[in-house]
């Protein structure tokens, strides 16, 4: 496949997005232009000095410093100027005065002109200022004691200090957040000075999404980490980062490939048909869910897995924190969409501070996987499986072709006299030596790289933040690509002392590259025997014959497959465009009491498309029956073609626009010193407008200038046999309708919200919270029109109480915490309305035909889940955090119900289900080692969830269902959503090695089944349960989660890893055998495990394996349901397939190195870092999987080499 050079999609759609990002570009220089020449307004009327010096503060980033008692004399002052500089104004200032002035680090200094006839003795004191991690500390504020006169700190944490001489000198050294020292003077010309972090006034504040709160005013189950903590430089997406980092939730992966996202669940599953994913909110806008796909196009199958989650298009560099907000008291606020728990994410913004600029650079490579890592049969092996099993008898699915490439194929020529018997041997030599390595051809050593670069700075008047991102990760599969453009503008402005406005852009451009339907490069190079060939002798792609399942030809033609050519004539991929908008604008309108506007519009537009040329065997076993350029026009399988040329391309395009609209009046006050309140009152509006379209089209020709050739008109085909065909043939789906798609949705909504916290003293908090959803997605009862969300929490911090102080230096923290609440989900995908589709006039009756999607429910409520949540906060000796939770979560779901077939349905949503998650949360966070030179912190996560339904849903489940573990029908009553079974593994038979199983036939004392007389037939067990002829086999989603994350630094170099711990699933491995029971393909690889089957009697004793299908009668086992299941597919999904999927995975070794400042200082940088690290280190898991990752099942995660680089300016 060839993809096109241009990064960008087309102007007419997104050409917007991407002159945004040049916007930002543009907009920069005149960002930094408006810094640097900030103008002054001076209106004063009779006023002092000090007026003026104030006036100057309000309005620029300058400070001053002066004694008081050397300005205090000058009153009655009057100044007006527009538009003056700092120097006018000063000039103007102190032009009758004896005082002069003089800036440094941007503090303007003023003192007493030097007497000329006296000349004062000067001090110069110089030094610096660090942390307890000998890091400098910019800003720090150095003060002569009793006076305003001293300096500050510079980026590198040095001062200059000169004083007049005096008989008593003390200096002051302070900085927000940590302890002041007083320093004695004593003749000293340097001076430095260690500053310790005030653990007692440094006050963590947490973000909700909706307001920005103390965290000790918290009661509410939340985690918050930096960005800065979790990046692995090797991926693109946030999500991608959090396995294992936040006790409670659970991230597991579900593809190797890039541009996929994990599966994120937080504190279980709480819901059955409806969206089991968290609800993602950005500075404090609620992303929408992600783009759906026509679930039943077979074109469709690779691009659901590349569209991406709500934050794929955030840039990871952007992030500031991630907030994982668990239970009611927390998540309450968000309504009906807060039961799946919620993530927080806010990005960077601009400080005051100077200009800096700041890159970041990293290089990827991941190793492509080999035959090594897995246990598969090579070539000679391969050929041997053949050999044994030609002579017991095997019986195949279907007479195997004549073919040199596979032994079948020989042995058939050989049968049929078309060959020798030297020569069979001499093939079969050659089929025994190929040993074709699939993965050398379908998958590569791949190289990635993310950039970004990004520029910060302002004033008190203007802050501003710009960032470009460019992301190129090459997937280890031939062809799998992602790309991503991403660009961020904040800009704060203070529109005047009480108000301020906070804008936000983000524009990006993603672009991901997979396989068309039946296209599976990894899969195909595990599963495909290693004596077929991919190349000729003359280095041209050999293709494998198949035989052709076309319906209108029954001429037996056979087909040539190779993959590569596959590959090369067909693609899907995606294309997404996304832009956003963000304004916050807030209004102190008195202290404490504040207005506060949020308004965000979201705008995503989806491209996608899936392509199978005619060249490839897809379009010829699907719509021609013959391979490409080999019949001539008019002859009988041309005829009987409904698609002689061109081949078939679906396209897919959605436009998603959502806006959200906030209006919030805080009120924030402490009373008496010991009452602190803060309470929030709030409406939201919201809607979300999805446009979705597809279409199929037939004879399509990319080659050729993207032209579409006609299909073969009905009147024209000619089966090659009596078959019938469509009564318009290929374009049936066109005619019907069928073969595209326009669908409209609309969700609004409207929202009241109050939340309410209450400190006393520090001690005791109180938390309540309350809101009422109104929505067009809700039934019309009225009932269901209030029905609103609530939560309220107590905590105690017992270390602040009196009676505890003895215990402070030791004991910081010790607080309880209790909540309850409501949660709410939506089912997006359910209407309370009757939902018609519209089809085409049905030819029998002459009449326009519509089908029933969706029957009404005017009682359908959004689903609740009643959680209580207790916790215990600990800190220890100011370096030992731990945190202890305790939850229970009662969900009342929707579930599928039969009805009576005369509705024209089998069943319709109701609210019935209960489902209840109960878990317990550990953290652990601790410092042992923290010098000067050297740090350790060590973090400590674990979880474990108790999933159980408390009801059943009463729609028919068959055994199939039970087997594969359908979480949209099986609700058992005691069992997890995730629940599955199998059937009851009894032994080999000992005379032809099938598998036979307990539980499905009634069998005497002896064992042995028993047989009705009448008809000869087993006996199938009376049961009342389909389950009772299974086995459970436990959850395919593991309910213990933990994490491990370690740092070790030593000056400038920082070594750090990361682990994660997933426990208590189960998955089957593979069955090496096909459904049918008949022996594999030939042109199918095999699992070595199938050395060991079953071969002849006395087998059964050493080996649980059968042996290869040798009886001539086709034999089925019919269950209690009426599903009929050949043995050895029961074998696959019997309980002797089942492993433990739990695994120990080192996700990430890293080596940092900080470059010593002063060596930056003199290349010009403000800082250098380079960096290497390691992804997918190792993994520990049961040795049954033979390689394969525990997670995937069936694939790998390939291990990631980068090398990154950060530089600051």
């Amino acid at each position: 496949m060839k993809k096109s050079d241009c990064f960008f999609p087309s102007c007419k759609k997104t050409g917007g997005k991407a002159l945004l990002l040049l916007l930002m570009m543009w907009v920069l220089p005149g960002i930094a232009s408006v810094v640097a020449q900030e103008k002054i307004d001076i209106n004063i009327k009779n006023g002092a000095l000090t007026d003026v010096f104030k006036a100057v503060q309000n309005q620029t980033e300058y400070r001053f410093m002066y004694s008081t008692e050397d300005v205090k004399s000058y009153q009655g002052i009057t100044m007006e100027m527009k538009g003056a500089s700092l120097k006018d104004v000063m000039g103007t200032a102190l032009a009758k005065t004896d005082l002069e002035w003089h800036i440094e680090n941007q503090i303007v200094f003023i003192k007493k002109k030097a007497d000329k006839a006296e000349s004062v003795k000067q001090i110069r004191i110089t030094g610096c200022v660090t942390d307890v991690n000998n890091n400098p500390i910019p800003g720090v504020t150095v003060l002569l004691e009793g006076t305003s006169m001293g300096a500050a700190t510079d980026a590198n944490g040095e001062y200059v200090l000169t004083l007049p001489e005096q008989k008593s000198i003390v200096l002051i050294y302070s900085f927000v957040g940590m302890v002041s020292e007083r320093v004695v003077y004593s003749g000293q010309t340097k001076i430095n000075v260690i500053l310790k972090e005030d653990v007692k006034t440094m006050e963590e504040v947490v973000v909700t999404g909706y307001q920005t709160m103390r965290k000790s005013d918290v009661v509410g189950s939340m985690t918050t980490v930096k960005a800065s903590d979790v990046m692995m430089p090797a991926y693109s997406s946030i999500d991608q980062m959090l396995q294992g980092r936040v006790a409670g939730m659970m991230v597991m992966n579900t593809s190797s490939r890039v541009g996929t996202s994990p599966k994120i669940r937080i504190r279980g599953t709480s819901t059955i048909l409806g969206n089991q994913d968290p609800l993602w909110v950005v500075d404090g806008v609620i992303q929408p869910d992600p783009l759906q796909l026509d679930q039943n196009d077979i074109m469709v199958d690779d691009l659901k897995n590349i569209l991406g989650n709500q934050i794929s298009w955030l840039n990871p560099a952007d992030i500031e924190t991630i907030t994982v907000l668990k239970d009611a008291s927390a998540t309450a606020i968000y309504g009906s969409k807060a039961a799946n728990g919620v993530i927080v994410i806010t990005t960077k913004r601009g400080q005051v501070d100077r200009m800096t600029v700041n890159y970041n650079g990293t290089f990827s490579f991941r190793a492509r996987p080999s035959y090594g890592m897995f246990n598969l049969m090579n070539s000679k092996e391969r050929i041997q499986f053949s050999r044994e099993a030609y002579k017991a008898g095997a019986i195949y699915s279907s007479t195997p072709l004549a073919s040199m490439n596979t032994y079948e194929g020989v042995m058939r020529m050989y049968y049929e006299k078309q060959i020798t018997k030297d020569e069979a041997e001499l093939a079969i030599q050659r089929l025994e030596k190929t040993n074709t390595d699939w993965f050398k051809l379908l998958t590569r050593n791949s190289f990635s790289q993310n950039h970004n670069l990004s520029m910060s700075g302002g004033s008190q008047k203007m802050t501003y933040s710009v960032s470009l991102g460019f992301s190129d990760q090459a997937g280890v599969e031939l062809n799998n690509d992602a790309k991503n453009l991403s660009g961020r503008l904040n800009i704060g402005v203070q529109l005047h002392p009480k108000v301020h406005a906070d804008v936000s852009l983000v524009g990006t451009i993603d672009k991901t590259w997979g396989y068309a339907a039946g296209v599976d490069p990894m899969t195909y190079a595990k599963e495909t025997s290693r004596s077929m060939l991919a190349y000729d002798e003359k280095g041209d792609y050999y293709f494998q014959e198949r035989m052709s399942s076309y319906s209108l030809n029954n001429t037996g033609m056979i087909l040539g497959y190779n993959i590569l050519n596959e590959m090369d004539h067909s693609y899907s991929k995606n294309k997404s465009s996304r832009l956003n908008a963000t304004l916050n604008l807030s209004w102190e309108i008195i202290p404490g009491l504040k207005y506060e506007f949020v308004g965000g519009v979201n705008n995503n537009e989806r491209l996608s498309e899936s392509y199978a040329g005619e060249q490839t065997y897809y379009v010829a076993n699907k719509y021609r029956g013959y391979d490409y350029g080999t019949e001539e026009y008019g002859s009988t399988a041309y005829k009987a073609a409904m698609l002689p040329f061109g081949g078939e391309l679906y396209n897919g395009s959605s436009d998603v626009l959502a806006w959200n609209i906030q209006n919030k009046v805080s009120f924030q006050r402490v009373f008496k010193e010991d009452h602190r309140i803060n309470v929030l009152v709030g409406t939201e509006v919201s809607s979300t407008a999805t446009k979705d379209r597809s279409q199929t089209i037939f004879g399509y020709v990319a080659e050729r200038g993207e032209q579409v050739v006609q299909p073969t008109p009905i009147k024209d085909i000619v089966p090659t046999g009596n078959q019938g065909i469509e009564p318009w043939g290929i374009l049936s789906k066109l005619y019907s309708g069928e073969g595209w798609t326009r669908t409209t949705m609309t969700s609004n909504q409207f929202s009241v919200f109050a939340t309410l916290a209450y400190s006393y003293k520090d001690r005791y908090v109180l938390n309540a919270s309350v809101r009422n959803d109104a929505s067009n997605r809700f039934g019309q009862d009225q009932n269901k029109r209030f029905d609103p969300t609530y939560s309220f929490g107590l905590s105690w911090n017992i270390a602040r109480e009196p009676w505890a102080e003895f215990m402070s230096d030791i004991l910081n923290q010790f607080t309880l915490r209790a909540s309850y609440g409501i949660q709410g989900n939506t089912v997006a995908s359910i209407s309370p309305e009757l939902i018609l589709t519209m089809g085409s006039v049905k030819p029998y009756y002459g009449e326009y035909m519509a089908k029933i999607s969706r029957l009404p429910n005017p009682h359908l409520s959004w689903e609740r889940t009643k959680t209580w949540n207790f916790g215990l906060d600990v800190q220890l000796l100011q370096w030992i955090t731990m945190n202890l939770e305790y939850y229970t979560k009662r969900s009342n779901n929707i579930i599928n119900q039969p009805i009576a077939l005369e509705f024209g349905r089998e069943g319709m949503e109701v609210n019935g289900g209960r489902i209840i998650n109960s878990g317990v949360e550990y953290s652990l966070n601790i410092t042992p080692i923290r010098t000067k030179d050297w740090a350790w912190t060590i973090g400590l996560n674990s979880s474990k969830n108790w999933n159980e339904a408390k009801s059943e849903a009463s729609s028919n489940v068959s055994i199939r269902n039970y087997l594969e573990g359908a979480n949209d029908r099986v609700l058992k009553k005691g069992y997890a959503v995730s629940s599955f079974w199998s059937f009851a593994y009894r032994e080999l038979n000992p005379e032809n090695g099938q598998p036979e199983f307990n539980l499905i036939y009634e069998r005497d004392a002896a064992g042995n089944v028993i047989v009705n007389e009448e008809t000869g037939k087993p006996i199938l067990r009376d049961v009342n349960d389909l389950t009772e002829v299974l086995v459970y086999s436990g959850k395919t989603e593991p309910d213990f989660t933990g994490g491990l994350v370690t740092r070790l630094r030593w000056k400038g170099l920082t070594l750090g890893a990361n682990f994660s711990l997933l426990l208590g699933a189960k998955k089957r491995l593979p069955n090496p055998y096909p459904a049918n029971g008949n022996i594999p393909l030939s042109n199918v690889n095999l699992s070595k495990e199938l050395k060991n089957r079953w071969q002849k009697p006395g087998d059964e004793l050493k080996t649980d394996i059968p042996g290869v299908y040798t009886s001539r009668v086709p034999k089925t086992i019919t269950l209690q349901d009426g599903s009929a299941f050949d043995p050895y597919y029961m074998w696959g999904v019997s309980d002797l397939r089942v492993v433990s999927a739990s695994f120990l995975r080192c996700q990430q070794l890293s080596l940092t190195w900080n470059i010593d400042g002063a060596w930056c200082a003199r290349w010009g940088i403000k800082s250098l870092s380079l960096n290497a690290t390691m992804n997918n280190v190792f993994v520990i898991a049961d040795k049954k999987f033979d390689g394969f990752d525990p997670e995937l099942g069936d694939s790998v995660q390939p291990k990631i080499y980068s090398f990154g680089v950060n530089i600051g300016f």
